[in-house]
């Protein structure tokens, strides 16, 4: 357990913590893609937002909200509103223009905008061994995701869909450098309740100044939706934003987000397995690059 072990043991823990956020997000992928059909993009990120402060804020009700500095709260709430209620809106955009492969393979610049934000703003000094992970990581990330899909929507893979999903890299970026900022003396549920609901509250303010809220809000009516939303949210919320600010608190932004760009790789085998897709030699060497990058990430 991290506290009882040396700095290399806590530091293999939480890259694993990372790991574990990274498949999280692609579970929870998988099961966006098949409500993608019913919602729009803006639904989609609001019931994400909002059913999952309701969550986070269920669990709170029981270990206690403990006083939080101005300071945190305030990079905090930036990160959500620029990570989750603008940058997620955009990856969402892009998702349906460019369907859910090529929508994956421009998250895997991720990695590569964190780095160079965390070394010009945070001062962060990854070491060549770690750099050397990070690149074969974003390469065969981008490698595997690069090999078209059946499933991917080609004709729908326009200009449109790569602003949108460049947007939403930047955006990520910059959400992931707030909140490393925010999350250093805050407890890691408290710092993912804080920046779903700034999300949420940006969104609906979004939506009302757009006069679009009731429209995103409409297809909820539904029970079937909303059971499946909750479970979806239950996901991402505890496994991915959790656990992704519990490695980014206690590892380097960088090694943080290179890992967690590792979903990708994630939803190659629950593809097979929930999909039935049948996976190229390309799939398998470009996995087999990442992994040899993750394993130098570990190392360095």
């Amino acid at each position: 357990m991290p506290g009882s072990s040396g700095p290399m043991e806590d530091r293999l823990f939480y890259c694993g913590v990372s790991l574990l956020s990274a498949c999280s997000w692609a579970l929870g992928a998988i099961l966006w893609r098949r409500l993608g059909e019913r919602l729009s993009s803006f639904s989609m990120n609001l019931a994400k937002s909002v059913f999952g402060t309701i969550c986070l804020g269920v669990v709170l009700l029981f270990v206690g909200l403990d006083p939080i500095p101005a300071r945190s709260v305030v990079f905090l709430a930036l990160s959500g509103i620029l990570g989750i209620a603008i940058g997620d809106t955009f990856f969402f955009l892009a998702l349906m223009r460019l369907g859910p492969r090529r929508a994956s393979l421009m998250g895997s610049l991720n990695p590569v905008a964190i780095a160079v934000a965390a070394v010009v703003f945070l001062g962060e000094r990854p070491t060549l061994v770690a750099w050397a992970g990070i690149l074969a990581t974003t390469f065969g990330v981008g490698w595997v995701l690069w090999e078209r899909s059946p499933t991917d929507r080609g004709p729908e893979s326009g200009s449109s869909g790569i602003r949108w999903g460049l947007l939403s890299v930047f955006c990520t970026a910059g959400a992931v450098l707030l909140a490393k900022v925010g999350v250093a003396s805050v407890p890691t549920i408290h710092a993912t309740w804080i920046r779903l609901l700034a999300g949420s509250a940006g969104l609906a303010l979004w939506g009302v100044s757009r006069r679009e809220l009731g429209g995103w809000v409409a297809p909820f009516r539904s029970g079937d939706i909303l059971v499946r939303v909750a479970v979806v949210v239950v996901v991402v919320v505890f496994g991915g934003f959790w656990l992704s600010l519990v490695a980014l608190k206690h590892i380097d932004a960088t090694i943080a987000g290179t890992l967690n760009a590792t979903g990708p790789l994630f939803i190659l085998p629950m593809s097979v397995l929930f999909m039935k897709e049948k996976l190229s030699l390309r799939a398998v060497l470009g996995t087999g690059i990442a992994v040899g990058g993750v394993a130098l990430i570990f190392k360095g």
